[in-house]
């Protein structure tokens, strides 16, 4: 952890454009560790110079997102908005470093965070770290400590707190996107009837994601400023996580369809593994259920070519190899059910277990197909296909990944049910509301701890301390500063077509490593 001594002394003169834009990628090293240029924040900590980098350099860590200090390791972290500083300090205080000093003034201050000294000259203590800045760095981080504290965060004003969601509103996940937006603006609007967050009401502002050009639906919502984004659904990796990243906005996320990129300074915060792990949790089970079986005959995947099919079928085929079984056999679909014709020599050699990658259509035509044959092969599927059309009813054993597992979980779900009654809802694609419904409390609740000096990086940094958090309709949910996935296993369940409920088809199944 560090300790910057920062605030500036203000002249009472108009900011320029300059100053603005300077003072916005200043706020990226102060926060993050990260200049604007992707370089990280260098201290240097304690007579032995020991090398402190990125993020866990960032001023933040110690003084906190707003500048106000803290309590870290037992040394008393001062507050450094300008108002605290700009002042002189005539008696002594509790730590050494903040005797009876001067105002600090633009060259002190720079002083006090490259060489550790104070207004008055004395040496800081040693949990302050000497900072390496190049000249455009120490342009940057005086001209954000010139404005810290006094400049609220995009997306909060003194009533409210907007939130933003990208969802599919047309097309083939359309009718789930529209189900997340409106478990998103029911779960909002039960916190505000209850007073909202210290007195804000929570907003949320939807973008929709359908639209095949122009700036994707995050980046516009970025440009209209938003604190944070919550139940978004994603099928890749999109290009505007770079303005996540350099913006410092979390995003919670039920999970995602494809393999994503992920480090300690992720900004993105996924509640379940992604479907690719989904894939390996199915992989591991079956191994653990009939090894032998899978060393003498190679499971089947029948996927689509697009990303999520593809990345499905590349981690049933690493984890299968990692155990040192048969790689899978592959069976693309061109279109829909178009290439199911491909499957017929399945009837003369049936797979051990099937895993299914694609349209809900499709899953619908592959089980009828295998029941035609009378083919007792276990097909198993991400649960966001498990809808109602979708599954037969027949007798072929149909299971489904469900990360929020269904074990012990019944009052829970009851509620929930109650939930979507309330606001006139109905359950349809139960996963994705599912999956909605514990983002926006995950959201909320980092909030609440975040305080009523709410910033990103605040928010941020409640969400990485976030412990064994009860969603209401989820296993405990934990991340961490190298854990961005909050729930680490599924449960393989069935779908019961008439009633529409989850039955459970296995004990919980955690991730190996």
């Amino acid at each position: 952890m560090v300790v910057l001594l920062g605030g500036a002394c203000r002249q009472e003169v108009p900011s320029t454009t300059r100053d603005l834009e300077a003072a916005k990628r200043g706020r990226s090293l102060f926060q993050r560790g990260t200049s604007a240029r992707d370089t990280p924040l260098v201290g240097q900590l304690g007579p032995e110079q020991i090398d402190l980098s990125g993020s866990v350099a960032a001023c933040a860590r110690c003084h906190t997102p707003s500048g106000r200090g803290s309590e870290e390791g037992g040394v008393e972290v001062p507050d450094i908005r300008p108002e605290a500083l700009r002042h002189p300090r005539a008696r002594t205080s509790v730590d050494v470093e903040d005797r009876s000093r001067p105002a600090y003034g633009r060259d002190t201050l720079l002083r006090a965070i490259t060489e550790g000294r104070s207004a008055s000259g004395r040496p800081l203590g040693v949990a302050m770290p000497r900072y390496v800045l190049a000249p455009a760095e120490r342009e940057e981080l005086l001209a954000y400590l010139e404005t810290l504290g006094e400049t609220p965060d995009p997306g909060i004003t003194p009533t409210t707190l907007t939130v933003g969601a990208a969802l599919p509103l047309s097309g083939r996940l359309g009718e789930a996107g529209q189900d997340v937006e409106q478990v998103l603006r029911a779960a909002f609007e039960e916190v505000n009837a209850e007073g909202g967050i210290y007195r804000r009401r929570l907003e949320l502002v939807v973008e929709d994601d359908s639209a095949p050009v122009g700036p994707d639906a995050t980046t516009r919502l970025l440009e209209r400023g938003v604190l944070a984004l919550v139940g978004s659904l994603r099928k890749g990796v999109p290009t505007s996580d770079t303005l996540l990243r350099r913006e410092g906005v979390a995003l919670v996320l039920p999970t995602a369809l494809t393999e994503e990129a992920r480090g300690s300074d992720s900004p993105i915060f996924f509640l379940y593994p992604e479907e690719p792990i989904q894939a390996r949790l199915v992989v591991q089970h079956l191994a653990r259920e009939n090894e032998s079986q899978l060393r003498r005959q190679p499971l089947a995947v029948v996927r689509t070519d697009d990303a999520a099919g593809l990345a499905w079928a590349r981690a049933a085929r690493e984890e299968a190899l990692r155990r040192e079984l048969h790689p899978p056999t592959e069976f693309p679909l061109s279109e829909g059910a178009a290439g199911l014709e491909a499957l017929q020599n399945l009837r003369q050699a049936p797979p051990p277990a099937l895993l299914y990658a694609g349209p809900p259509e499709g899953l619908k035509s592959l089980v009828e197909m295998l029941e035609s044959w009378k083919l007792a092969t276990r097909v198993y599927a991400p649960a966001r296909l498990a809808s109602p059309s979708a599954v037969t009813g027949g007798p072929l054993p149909l299971f489904f990944v469900y990360p929020p597992g269904v074990e012990a979980r019944e009052d829970h779900l009851r509620a929930f049910t109650a939930f979507l009654e309330r606001h006139g809802l109905r359950p349809r694609h139960t996963a994705f509301q599912l999956g909605a419904y514990a983002a926006s409390r995950v959201l909320v609740e980092a909030l609440r701890r975040s305080g009523a000096d709410v910033t990103r990086a605040d928010l941020m940094l409640h969400l990485e301390a976030l412990r064994d958090f009860d969603t209401g309709v989820t296993p405990p949910v934990t991340f961490g500063v190298n854990r961005r996935v909050g729930v680490q296993g599924a449960q393989l369940v069935r779908l019961d077509a008439a009633s529409g409920r989850w039955e459970a088809a296995s004990p919980w199944i955690p991730l190996s490593p």
